[in-house]
């Protein structure tokens, strides 16, 4: 879980940092064009107040007197004045420029030179060559209400429009307009073109721009080295408290022999399901450790319950059912643990109600818990136990499909279904001690505390044995007359009697299976089929109490061993 919230702080940095160098750059573009807006209305006023310095200048002397040619010197034709046109006495004609038409004149000039458009214009015309256009007319109209400049910006250009007013020195030309001193008499516009600018600034920003790109690389290296660094702890701390808790799963599988392997099993059934059932490789990675870990809790029972190889009382069963809420208990601690607390938390649950710790019903029980759960029954079935054989794969597949289905969601049992089908079985495991600690403990549930030698019930697991078919026959050895000796001598000279007997048995016969049957008689299974000697079991101090041997030979053929009850009431019988 902690990998994925880093993961998640990962991306989330990334992406801020990501938007913070976005934010920048787009605020640098921004500031350059509000810079190139800046210099191009400056260069507008500038350009516009030195036109009306000009204008002012004309006016205040009346217009002025030009050479008058065919070319851009005609005389205006719109200026109606007396003494517009004269001669000098050296026979040059002269015109008389009025302001707005000497300005017209210069402006044409200028944008020949420099490609920036000025123009004179006015709602109210004396010379049509000085129409206005679309965006001039309505500049013209938002003057008459502001008195202000005017100006605004397409994508290539930068239009402004600053007004002129009616004085004393425009009256003599428009006064028959109408206009009256401090009317607005129209405006002087340019068109300044901004590409010149944007070659300029995009020259002076790009090295900018690669300078953001390689600081934003920067950073996202940095939080990727913090990233790994950080992952690399997690994992670290993952990995110890796994081989920690992995440490006391290895301790319980040295208590219960039948724990061995099972959660490694269990986890990996489950893993097969989730990805039947299409789940991500993290997903599975997370139901496989569940499975490994599911029966941690079992540190916490007694080994009286936890260790017995036989079935299990009702308070037995209460007890051992404890494990869920032990193993809940002990990893919900750990954070980095935390889900797979929860997934086994629930892996005893059951669809139809009939689970615990809580009984939850149907799709109350989380998904997760459900695929554990199957994977555990599934295990339980194939693996051989003291009181019950193993089942084959059909077997265990027939009995979920069947006799189970109402136990759990059908998706999870249909991909389970699927997923096992092919699965190879360990047919090896089962709970028989195999080292010298397992036997003892193994001794506590079916050695007889009195002789050492093995209880009846230890046939129950004998015959459950893959290899039962190894032993050939078994001998009934009968103490006769022991009532009477115990009569004569004691209750405790009889037990130390039939002590010395089973210790004479396993003197004699050290590897083979020796059970003490019914109180006065003893079990010896052999793995040929030889007679028994009765010299060799009735000894002279039995005879000197009074004891007697008899011995019957039981067969351990197809009818003896077809069942348990089978076998035994053929020792009955004897």
């Amino acid at each position: 879980m902690e990998k994925r919230q880093l993961a998640k702080v990962f991306i989330l940095l990334s992406i801020i940092w990501t938007v913070l160098i976005a934010i920048f750059i787009a605020i640098m573009v921004y500031q350059k064009h509000r810079l190139i807006e800046s210099l191009a209305l400056l260069e507008a006023r500038t350009g516009i107040n030195k036109d009306l310095a000009l204008r002012s200048w004309i006016a205040s002397k009346g217009g002025v007197y030009v050479v008058a040619d065919h070319n851009n010197s005609q005389p205006n034709p719109y200026l109606t004045i007396p003494n517009r046109d004269l001669n000098t006495t050296n026979g040059l004609q002269l015109t008389l420029f009025n302001p707005a038409y000497a300005l017209r004149q210069i402006s044409e000039l200028y944008t020949q030179n420099s490609g920036i458009q000025g123009h004179l214009t006015s709602l109210k015309l004396l010379n049509p060559n000085n129409q206005p256009k679309k965006w001039e007319k309505n500049a013209l109209e938002l003057i008459e209400t502001t008195r202000k400049e005017h100006y605004e910006i397409s994508k290539r250009n930068l239009y402004y429009m600053q007004p002129f007013f009616i004085d004393q020195q425009c009256m003599k030309c428009h006064a028959n307009q109408g206009y009256k001193l401090g009317d607005i008499r129209g405006g002087l516009s340019v068109e300044i073109p901004l590409d010149r600018y944007e070659e300029i600034f995009a020259s002076g920003i790009r090295p900018n721009v690669i300078l953001v790109i390689c600081i934003w690389i920067i950073g996202l290296i940095g939080l990727y080295w913090g990233y790994r660094n950080a992952h690399g702890r997690i994992s670290e701390k993952i990995d110890l408290y796994e081989q920690n808790l992995y440490s006391l799963v290895s301790l319980i599988e040295q208590r219960d022999n039948y724990t061995a392997g099972h959660g490694r099993r269990v986890g990996e059934y489950s893993r097969l399901i989730a990805k039947e059932m299409g789940m991500s490789e993290e997903q599975q990675e997370e139901i496989y450790r569940a499975g490994a870990l599911h029966d941690i809790g079992k540190v916490a029972i007694p080994d009286s319950i936890l260790l017995k190889p036989g079935r299990l009382e009702p308070i037995e069963k209460k007890l051992i059912e404890e494990h869920v809420n032990a193993s809940y208990e002990l990893l919900s601690k750990v954070e980095i643990f935390a889900s797979i607390a929860e997934i086994i938390r629930y892996h005893h649950e059951r669809a139809d109600g009939t689970g615990y710790p809580l009984g939850l019903i149907g799709d109350e029980i989380p998904i997760m818990s459900q695929i554990l759960a199957i994977a555990d029954c599934f295990d339980a079935m194939t693996t051989n136990r003291i009181y019950k054989a193993r089942k084959t794969l059909e077997e265990a597949v027939h009995e979920l499909n069947f006799s189970c289905k109402t136990q759990f969601r059908y998706d999870v049992l249909k991909a389970a279904l699927t997923a096992l089908a092919s699965v190879s079985l360990e047919v090896h495991h089962s709970q028989r001690p195999t080292t010298a600690m397992e036997m003892e403990r193994f001794s506590y549930f079916y050695k007889d505390q009195l002789t050492g030698v093995y209880t009846s019930t230890y046939l129950n697991f004998l015959f459950l044995e893959p290899d039962f078919s190894k032993y050939k026959q078994l001998w009934l050895i009968n103490l006769g007359n022991i009532s009477q000796f115990n009569k004569a001598y004691g209750w405790d000279k009889g037990d130390d009697l039939l002590k010395h007997y089973a210790q004479m048995l396993q003197e004699h016969y050290p590897h083979l299976p020796i059970i003490r049957f019914q109180g006065d008689d003893f079990i010896l299974f052999r793995k040929d089929e030889q007679k028994p000697i009765i010299d060799n079991l009735y000894v002279d101090w039995l005879k000197e109490v009074g004891i007697s041997v008899s011995i019957s030979v039981v067969p351990l053929d197809d009818e003896t061993t077809k069942s348990l009850d089978s076998l035994r009431a053929q020792l009955n019988k004897k």
